[in-house]
């Protein structure tokens, strides 16, 4: 049997507020099983790309958001499975 895998990240904003920068929330879906976490990182939303999923630009900010988004989904990537 084929299984899936896919990890998306996405901005968590308030819509009834404004926001300096959004925390950054992750979703794990396995075999359509959903799974979702915080990325533990807070984004400017002017440097998201909702398409990607990731910063964009080449800024020092954003390759350091980019940076951090891969060593989670490595991380979640490599766990163990019992």
């Amino acid at each position: 049997m084929r299984s899936t895998f896919k990890v998306l990240f996405y901005l968590k904003k308030d819509k009834h507020k404004p926001q300096p920068v959004v925390p950054v929330m992750g979703r794990i879906t396995v075999n359509g099983t959903i799974s979702q976490f915080s990325a533990k990182l807070n984004v400017p939303p002017h440097l998201w790309e909702v398409k990607d999923g990731r910063a964009k630009g080449k800024s020092f900010k954003a390759d350091r958001i980019n940076r951090h988004l891969d060593t989670v989904s490595y991380t979640h990537l490599t766990l163990p499975t019992n």
